[in-house]
């Protein structure tokens, strides 16, 4: 059942097992999988559409490189689903090892604990099938592949066929269970504790029309995004000092996106070669994919830089005559100073609004240049490229970055308290009862785009959640 919380006639104050904050990828594909056990309740900001006063709500200061902080997300129902291109791909297995170069790099398990769920969520995204190899998919496709070496490596991306928009694929399931409640244009403005601080009692919700709830649960999950999620914790400071789950300064830290920068001193010779790199090829007569490139494991450790991949595009104002260009989606390394904190001005909801410093390190800037100039070297060789010069860090220019509409690693998973802000479990390491999902939690952020595996590691969560409740009914 889906409810507007500013309709009069909707409760409020509603006590349920399991209340989950944004109806995103994360909060939906949640609520799903733990509907059975009910009951759920999801709290979503927006509605259906996007509403101008709503989408306000995001409006920040960008103190570090400019971020538009309105344009990356969306508050409706289906959350950041509305501006997702389809992009699925899977991380590559050292991206959760401790990489001794990166600082802050190493998940707190391998990829071994979330592999079991890619089969399902390929299933959830329209993908018909695990294939990810494109060596495989190439053969498939009746095609070549330019570069496959112990230098560079092809790497493909898949699209589910129709690309999943939840809000107009899930929306007629949701508004029909009767296990999940789904309350619409209602904001979470405040997360009360219990008299020892050790769980959390309630929500605190609001509406921009003036309508006050609250809402007590077993369990709450927060899944509203990089930047929101970071956000509620730290505007949640009346019982603690500096917001919750933040007693060792973690909260908003390690903002990661994945930057985007063009390899401009490369020119694409013998365009034909890459037509499934300027377009979607297909395999399997109706399985599409898209083809990428980047370094192997041992170069990126024997070079001691960051994973990466190029790709080759045109921009929607180039015409399909003029040469493609080169760009590389690059992966961020975890920065500290790299964060979200909150300014002292106030929303229409009286809560303060962001103040992002997006940051990239020296050691961001390194592996752009090396990785740049080991491809170029590679497209030159192999005679589909021709380069104009060597690329120097000199040649760093923050306002050539583009941004992919990631937020990422806000809320960083640790084994331990002192390193971040949730367990393994995705649970909030101070709150027995507090579990975050989504791509805040990543503590570090591969190359790859991030929807596969935050899917699967909500899939994991909603397995660790039924788990937990099954043994309190048990027990």
């Amino acid at each position: 059942m889906i409810l507007d919380s500013r309709d009069e006639k909707v409760n409020l104050n509603r006590s349920v097992q399991i209340a989950i904050v944004g109806a995103g990828p994360a909060g939906l594909t949640l609520a799903n999988e733990l509907a059975d056990l009910g009951p759920v309740l999801v709290i979503e900001s927006g509605g259906f559409e996007v509403d101008a006063d709503l989408q306000a709500l995001q409006i920040g200061e960008c103190v570090g490189i400019d971020y538009p902080l309105t344009e990356t997300r969306t508050r409706q129902f289906g959350g950041s689903s509305a501006l997702w291109a389809g992009y699925c791909a899977v991380f590559d297995s050292h991206d959760f090892t401790h990489r001794e170069w990166v600082p802050g790099s190493g998940w707190p398990f391998g990829v071994e604990a979330i592999k079991p769920y890619y089969e399902k969520t390929a299933k959830l995204l329209n993908i018909d099938d695990l294939n990810f190899d494109p060596r495989d998919i190439a053969r498939r496709a009746e095609i070549q592949l330019p570069f496959d070496n112990e230098i560079v490596i092809p790497t493909v991306w898949r699209f589910g066929t129709p690309t999943v928009r939840i809000s107009e694929h899930h929306r007629d399931h949701f508004d029909t269970s009767k296990n999940v409640i789904t309350l619409t244009h209602a904001n979470v403005v405040d997360i009360r504790l219990d008299a020892e601080h050790s769980m959390a009692s309630t929500l605190k919700i609001r509406t921009l029309s003036g309508r006050e709830g609250h809402i007590s649960a077993d369990i709450f999950v927060l899944a509203c995004g990089g930047i929101e999620t970071a956000r509620i914790l730290l505007n949640s400071d009346t019982q603690v000092c500096h917001g919750l789950g933040n007693a060792n300064d973690w909260v908003g830290r390690n903002f990661m996106e994945h930057p985007h920068l063009s390899i401009s001193a490369l020119t694409v010779e013998r365009v034909g070669l890459f037509k499934n790199w300027l377009e979607r090829g297909y395999f399997d007569e109706e399985k599409q994919f898209l083809l990428c490139v980047g370094l192997s494991e041992r170069i990126q450790k024997e070079a001691q830089i960051l994973n990466a991949r190029a790709h080759i595009y045109r921009t929607p104002s180039m015409s399909d005559d003029e040469t493609p260009k080169v760009g590389m989606f690059l992966e961020q390394a975890p920065n500290p100073n790299s964060r979200l904190t909150l300014s002292d001005r106030t929303d229409s909801l009286g809560m303060r609004r962001v103040r992002l410093d997006w940051r990239l390190t020296e050691l961001d800037w390194k592996s752009y240049e090396k990785t740049a100039n080991y491809l170029s070297r590679e497209f030159e060789r192999i005679n589909v490229g021709k380069v104009r010069d060597t690329i120097h860090l000199i040649d760093r220019d923050d306002s050539l970055l583009l941004h992919s509409n990631h937020h990422l690693g806000t809320t960083r998973m640790s084994r331990n308290k002192a390193d971040g802000v949730v367990d393994s479990n995705s649970r909030m390491h101070d709150y027995s009862n507090i579990y975050i999902a989504g791509g805040s939690v990543f503590p570090s952020a591969s190359w790859a785009n991030p929807t596969f595996t935050l899917i699967a590691l909500t899939l994991r969560l909603a397995d660790h959640i039924r788990t937990k409740l099954e043994q309190v009914r048990g027990g």
